[in-house]
């Protein structure tokens, strides 16, 4: 989210970043039955109580569509061989890194999350 708003700290600081993903990691793992849906609510809940963004639709501004996240994915440093790495859960605080994730389901999944 930090490239999608060119790292802009009017628009998004890394913390809010960090919460937005922390949001979207337990909902993509729930999307994939790793976790419970459940445990994605009570991380979006306690976030929002705490006053942190936690949707995309939270960023002021445009974001790009999800092409260009999808680009700005593929670069990311977490990337090898051109395979999607991503932080994912087991549920809350059983994170793990899983390699390989299809780029079609992170298409999929940011394009019902986009607020545009």
């Amino acid at each position: 989210m930090e490239a999608a708003t060119e790292y802009n700290s009017e628009r998004l600081v890394h913390g809010e970043g960090v919460a937005i993903g922390m949001v979207l990691a337990h909902e993509f793992s729930a999307r994939l039955n790793l976790a419970s849906p459940d445990d994605a609510a009570r991380v979006r809940a306690h976030l929002e109580a705490v006053g942190l963004p936690t949707t995309m639709k939270d960023i002021p501004g445009k974001l790009p569509d999800v092409e260009m996240l999808m680009t700005a994915i593929a670069q990311d440093k977490k990337v090898k061989g051109g395979n999607l790495t991503f932080i994912l859960t087991h549920g809350i605080g059983k994170s793990f890194v899983a390699n390989d994730v299809p780029a079609s389901e992170v298409r999929s999944f940011l394009g019902e999350k986009h607020p545009g």
